[in-house]
């Protein structure tokens, strides 16, 4: 019979040394998690060193790497767009409301340019998941009320006034203008709208 000097399991060893943790290595190998971790207690006493080297390797792995549970979790996310071809919202009963959540976090993550490369890839499956859709209603409103003024200068020849309209429409379109320019000068007037202004209405002066 073979001696415990000889692993029984070297696959596990080399995932372990190579940074895995016991729950990767146990999900990746079909194992129950205690039998792998009572495996490498073995193993640490025939292979002194085999601990320091793993978490020497986990301490290079990328901190925001894809765990397990994440894993898990974008898989549950992919069988609801799957069943219902959609995203889950927050508006949804718990279940559902939960995996918004998570897909909300990871956006945000990903839109503050702390997510791992690794976690973008396999988000990649699920359409749309980095897309805000509340800020792209916004943006598709904000663009709806440029076209508008747009109109209104072609068919009047002049910009919307705010103060001594002429009508209801006239003075909804010059408050619009005239809140963009407050934004401007407060520097909160984002790039790619001040340059949308400025190809459609040049008259609106935003220089300053």
């Amino acid at each position: 019979m073979t001696g415990w000097h000889v692993s029984r399991h070297p696959e596990w060893d080399m995932m372990y040394a190579a940074g895995l943790t016991v729950r990767e290595i146990a999900d990746r190998c079909h194992a129950i998690v205690a039998t792998v971790h009572l495996h490498l207690q073995v193993r640490e006493k025939y292979s002194p060193g085999l601990r320091a080297t793993h978490e020497a390797a986990l301490a290079r792995r990328d901190p925001d790497r894809p765990t397990t549970s994440w894993r898990r979790r974008l898989d549950e996310v992919l069988a609801f767009h799957a069943t219902h071809q959609r995203l889950p919202s927050s508006q949804g009963e718990a279940q559902e409301k939960s995996l918004a959540e998570w897909v909300a976090s990871q956006r945000i993550s990903y839109q503050q340019g702390k997510m791992a490369a690794t976690k973008i890839i396999l988000l990649d499956q699920l359409p749309n998941w980095n897309v805000n859709l509340h800020q792209q209603r916004l943006d598709e409103t904000w663009k709806a009320k440029l076209a508008a003024v747009v109109d209104y200068v072609t068919a009047t020849g002049s910009l919307p006034r705010y103060r001594n309209y002429t009508t209801e429409h006239e003075r909804s379109l010059g408050v619009w203008l005239h809140n963009q320019h407050q934004k401007r000068t407060a520097g909160t007037l984002t790039e790619w709208r001040k340059a949308a202004l400025d190809d459609a209405v040049s008259s609106w002066h935003s220089r300053g």
